[in-house]
């Protein structure tokens, strides 16, 4: 018969191997084209600081690391999951998924429960681009269309995201990566097309 302390530690044990198995490194799905935001553009759950919700899906916006040092939970997926399963995850955002709405050309990036399904099967390849495995031939894009955002100094900006053609003539627009830790301001290649905000406070969390 195992004894109470024995058995506790057992449990105790358990548990912190069950951590450590399932232990996630969360960080930014980032553009790795700068354009005018030199903070980078990082997918992020669409809707205001403390209004976004799964059902708006996704979009991408300034990455937010360069005030929090660390990504947002609008903004931060899974590693492992990514490159172990091919899953964009957000457990910090009640365990939702990068999902492919729709499988053709311009489908709208959806957000939803994490369940497995194949639309959900989404890889990140070595060249950068992002595709689901049911259409690998759709890569997901950044739009070309550049907003104002609500927040943040100098002012958010963001752009839509979808599922298109792979096309080498706008590689720049669907070549991903990964980031875990803010490295600095990248070049920006154009100029920011809004005026800072100086009003604008960076976001908290």
């Amino acid at each position: 018969m195992i004894k109470p302390y024995l058995k506790y530690l057992l449990s105790t044990f358990a548990i912190a191997l069950s951590s450590q198995v399932f232990a996630q490194t969360p960080v930014e799905v980032k553009l790795v084209a700068a354009f005018e935001e030199d903070r980078g553009y990082c997918l992020d759950v669409r809707g205001a600081p403390g209004k976004t919700a799964p059902i708006g899906g996704l979009r991408t916006e300034s990455c937010k690391m360069y005030s929090l040092r660390e990504p947002g939970e609008d903004q931060a997926f899974d590693m492992e999951n990514i490159h172990e399963n091919n899953e964009f995850r957000m457990s910090k955002f009640g365990d939702k998924c990068l999902t492919l709405y729709k499988p053709a050309r311009g489908s709208f990036v959806s957000l939803e429960t994490c369940d497995g399904r194949t639309a959900q099967s989404i890889k990140l390849n070595a060249n950068g681009q992002i595709s689901p495995e049911i259409m690998p031939e759709l890569c997901l894009t950044i739009g070309a269309v550049t907003l104002p955002g609500g927040g943040g100094k100098p002012l958010h900006i963001w752009r839509n995201v979808t599922f298109e053609d792979c096309d080498t003539s706008i590689h720049d627009r669907q070549s991903w990566e990964l980031r875990a830790v803010w490295s600095g301001p990248q070049e920006a290649t154009v100029e920011r097309p809004y005026k800072p905000n100086p009003k604008a406070q960076p976001p908290s969390q």
